[in-house]
């Protein structure tokens, strides 16, 4: 058996060319090997979509095919977060169920590693998905909350290599529709929605933001660089949103006294009513915690939804385990554990 590895080049966009055709067929691998662990293809996504995450000029993201007798049957991604500097890379390793136990994902990781050490990264990270349950002995998280079965086929692969477990996350869901009612903000605050990309009066707050949304929530013992946001970033990030052919829903608290943005979420709407929604950034300044703002803005942005964007089966959400202050908001929500995400790191 021949195991073909092959980078593939990032077209412009799906477009029929031969690049766009490579992307949607890995695209489309991605999709059955997530559906095969989680059991459904909620976490599926459309060739566009990931395309607008891979162009994100402020990261290096590379992605690599592995073929046997010319079919795609994994995928290995690499990406450096923030500057080329940086002391860490992700890989993610994925594998088709019936293609595993054959090297494929040991061939996959020995590229990938193998670009980390040229480039003098010091780190190396990754993540895996989990369904709860299983008996067995069980790897704690560093933090002390969550852990993941030690059994499980990625765990080891991953602890097999040096890798030890960095955080766990817990994955949730919402089904739709919330029926949340319009909050009422607290005094001194007011809340704000809007879809699309930001207003322009709002873009050197949300850069802010931004900002704070990689440095202010838990990490465990993941190593990630605290990113640099501006106004032209906020721009830039709107601009790829619009490309995905998702409905981006946002909603923001502005403090009365400073006129300030202090805090925002923003939900992922695909155009497709029976796929689910994700939950994607929350995050409240510090300075400003203990107003219940995280709450106000979780509900005004689901009633938003529930307005805006009615029929969606469902929302998805990922928070740290040791993030029990946003769990408890999600939870009294609605929102129910389904699943786990592992991180892993190693240090070169």
């Amino acid at each position: 058996m021949s195991i073909e590895i092959t980078e593939l080049r990032l077209p412009d966009a799906i477009d029929g060319s031969p690049d766009a055709d490579a992307f949607s067929e890995m695209v489309r691998v991605r999709n059955e090997i997530e559906a095969a662990i989680i059991g459904n293809y909620d976490l599926g996504v459309e060739p566009a979509e990931l395309l607008a995450i891979a162009k994100n000029p402020y990261d290096i993201w590379r992605c690599f095919v592995a073929r046997i007798d010319g079919r795609v049957v994994a995928r290995g991604l690499y990406e450096v977060q923030g500057r080329d500097d940086a002391d860490s890379a992700w890989f993610q390793i994925e594998v088709l169920p019936a293609f595993r136990r054959r090297g494929v994902g040991g061939a996959l990781y020995e590229r990938l590693s193998a670009i980390a050490h040229d480039e003098g990264r010091s780190i190396l990270q990754s993540s895996a998905y989990h369904l709860p349950g299983g008996e067995g002995e069980h790897i704690t998280s560093p933090t002390g909350f969550g852990s993941v079965l030690a059994d499980d086929e990625p765990v080891r692969f991953l602890t097999s290599r040096g890798f030890r477990l960095a955080q766990v996350e817990r994955m949730s869901r919402l089904p739709l529709p919330s029926g949340v009612g319009e909050p009422v903000a607290p005094e001194g605050y007011e809340v704000l929605t809007w879809e699309g990309a930001t207003p322009e009066e709002h873009l050197a707050d949300m850069a802010v933001l931004h900002a704070r949304m990689s440095t202010d929530p838990p990490l465990g013992e993941v190593d990630w660089t605290p990113e640099v946001w501006d106004e032209e970033r906020v721009r830039d990030n709107d601009a790829r949103r619009g490309e995905d052919g998702r409905l981006w829903l946002t909603a923001v608290v502005r403090h009365g006294a400073s006129g300030r943005l202090v805090g925002f979420t923003d939900l992922s709407v695909p155009p497709e009513q029976d796929r689910p929604v994700f939950q994607m950034d929350t995050v409240v300044i510090a300075e400003h915690r203990g107003h219940r703002l995280g709450m106000l803005l979780k509900r005004a942005n689901l009633h938003a939804l529930d307005t805006r964007a009615p029929g969606h089966p469902a929302i998805y959400t990922w928070n740290a385990e040791e993030n029990r202050h946003m769990l408890g908001v999600n939870e009294a929500v609605g929102f129910v554990a389904f699943g786990y995400e592992s991180s892993w790191r190693r240090d070169v």
